[in-house]
């Protein structure tokens, strides 16, 4: 008896021995997981055998990819298994797998939730830096771990997007896709693609399933507009455009796309419509009041004119084409004093030259300012002897001075140099430009 509660003292002792050596665990796993998620940990705690039943598992459920034919590669192999071994790496060899990552994962010494949150992390704050093609390794990597997950894959298409790698970006695209086909953004981000590769007609069909598939997607309306528009459609750009303008009405690159449309349709009145709202998103903006001003000139609408012409000289305080044309619009309004004013502002900012001292002594005798006229006109004489108009503002400012031999001299001296009486003021526009696309 007393030998028997020896050996069971010595037992209990050597136990608490066993209790009071024993060291902290340095993994913490959780049992509840998927059987990837606890393959991975399996093997990354050595427990070869029960990695290989959840891979096969997974196998018999038909989720076999090349993660978990190297997972079972590396299993057999640890365990001396090498036909096994070699069999799993042929498959996972046609998957394209990498399994340094699973080595990578079984030597970081962390859970497989934290590796790949510590992936998607590093992924995540490049993508933000705008370093893609670190964002890209980095969520491909993670995916490498988790291929089924739709927003790292989602990322890592738009990291080769930004790095102009269009046909990755299609494929990660096309892979959330397949995941998700109802994700109206990955369908217009696809049709983006193919766009831009100039392939029109496919980039059409994405672009109208997510147009479908998303009834308010303004830009992936806008997006059609401009597949319908390349393709020569433009009644059909029209249709998509005006939804995308329902929806996004400050979207300049939708309103400046309607009003060229217009304008090759020769729809004044729509051009004008779409290029002044145009013109309200961004005054600064020269190109777009020039054209206001072309269609306003005519359509012979020289109050719209003249505010547009007003406001490319506040823009641009040394246009001198804008001084001019706005001279002649008062002009045409019979807005002569407007007009001289306007010659005399333009002098002021830009300096003297001919036409501008001309104009100004043409408009001063309109309004009785012979002595003016006479001033300014003499001034453009001194820069340009031979300009025939000249004279013969300067015959009709001595004729309303009523000095007649004076008018007769100069009126002499005009027709010498070739001058010729205009039937109407010469107001002929440039040609419309365009507006950008």
């Amino acid at each position: 008896m007393k030998e028997m509660k020896t050996k069971i003292l010595t037992l209990v002792f050597f136990a608490f021995t066993l209790i009071t050596n024993a060291q902290a665990p340095q993994k913490i796993w959780s049992n509840s997981s998927d059987p990837r998620t606890q393959a991975i940990r399996d093997f990354a705690r050595g427990y070869y055998l029960d990695c290989i039943m959840n891979c096969q598992k997974l196998s018999a459920l038909g989720m076999n990819d090349g993660l978990v034919s190297g997972l079972m590669a590396m299993a057999f192999d640890s365990l001396s298994n090498n036909d096994a071994a070699k069999k799993s790496n042929e498959v996972a060899s046609a998957f394209q797998f990498d399994s340094s990552i699973l080595k990578r994962l079984a030597a970081s010494d962390l859970s497989p939730e934290i590796y790949q949150r510590n992936l998607l992390s590093k992924a995540s704050e490049a993508y933000n830096k705008g370093d893609f093609a670190s964002s890209e390794q980095s969520f491909k990597e993670f995916l490498k771990l988790a291929p089924k997950d739709t927003f790292a894959t989602f990322f890592l298409g738009n990291s080769q997007f930004y790095q102009q790698k269009y046909d990755e970006a299609i494929a990660s695209y096309k892979h959330v896709l397949d995941l998700d086909f109802n994700r109206a953004d990955v369908h217009n981000l696809t049709g983006v693609c193919y766009l831009l590769q100039n392939n029109y007609l496919t980039a059409r069909d994405y672009f109208s399933q997510a147009s479908i598939l998303d009834k308010h997607m303004a830009v992936a309306f806008y997006n059609l507009g401009r597949v319908h528009y390349g393709l020569q459609d433009k009644n059909a750009a029209l249709q998509s455009l005006t939804s995308a303008y329902a929806f996004a009405p400050k979207d300049s690159g939708c309103v400046a796309l309607l009003a060229q449309i217009y304008l090759e349709q020769s729809d004044d009145k729509n051009a004008e419509k779409f290029l002044a709202k145009l013109y309200a998103l961004n005054r600064n903006n020269e190109r777009i009041g020039w054209n206001l001003v072309n269609l306003s000139l005519k359509n012979k609408d020289y109050e719209h004119a003249s505010a547009y012409l007003q406001n490319l000289i506040r823009v641009n305080p040394k246009n001198a084409e804008a001084y001019n044309k706005l001279s002649e619009t008062y002009i045409n309004m019979n807005s002569y004093e407007q007009a001289f004013i306007n010659y005399e502002n333009a002098i002021a900012k830009m300096g003297e030259s001919r036409d501008f001292l001309y104009g100004a002594g043409s408009c001063a005798n309109k309004i009785g300012l012979y002595g003016k006229a006479l001033e300014y006109l003499g001034k453009a004489q001194t820069l340009d002897v031979s300009f025939a108009k000249t004279y013969q503002a300067m015959g009709d400012a001595y004729m309303g001075m009523k000095k007649k031999k004076d008018a007769k001299k100069n009126y002499k001296l005009a027709v010498n140099f070739g001058y010729q009486k205009d039937v109407s003021p010469t107001l002929a526009p440039p040609s419309l430009l365009t507006a950008k696309n």
